[in-house]
């Protein structure tokens, strides 16, 4: 079965993300707002195999829909963003990986919380928002999905 590559959309996002890894370590010496201590290296678990038309998962069926699953590290959270493109973050937090992130109640899905840090994390591409978060984003899982069933990878 040969795999899609990602959608334009996504692969703009990336490029994003790829220009924020220069970006950002600038801007750290620039406003000496980083540490040294204040490297990115999350750690992730396996990925997972899901039909989201399965009761548990049901919530995907629908863009903007989230779940959290008890596989990677500390749990992967999953968010529907499109008709075709899910993204998944391990909810190990950067600042604290012996803490999981939860969803935010306020923010419906689109914010993570780190209840020891304080740390708020956007879903749609895992940058810090405010708190004590480090700079650092949220490790993102690869996803593929051929209608029924997603692929969560590393």
């Amino acid at each position: 079965m040969k795999k899609e590559g990602p959608s334009r959309q996504r692969r703009l996002a990336r490029i994003f993300r790829a220009s924020l890894f220069f970006i950002l370590p600038s801007s750290c010496l620039t406003f000496n707002s980083c540490t040294r201590e204040n490297i990115c290296n999350t750690p992730f678990g396996d990925g997972a195999i899901i039909n989201i038309y399965q009761p548990d998962f049901n919530a995907l069926t629908n863009i903007g829909g989230t779940v959290t699953i008890n596989r990677g590290y500390k749990g992967i959270f999953i968010r529907r963003t499109t008709f075709s493109d899910f993204v998944a973050f391990e909810c190990a937090c950067p600042n604290d990986n012996d803490v999981r992130l939860e969803p935010d109640p306020d923010w419906d899905g689109a914010v993570l919380r780190c209840r020891a840090c304080g740390s708020l994390y956007e879903t749609e591409y895992g940058q810090p928002l405010e708190g004590s978060a480090s700079g650092c984003p949220l490790y993102e899982y690869n996803t593929h999905f051929d209608g029924y069933t997603l692929e969560i990878y590393n």
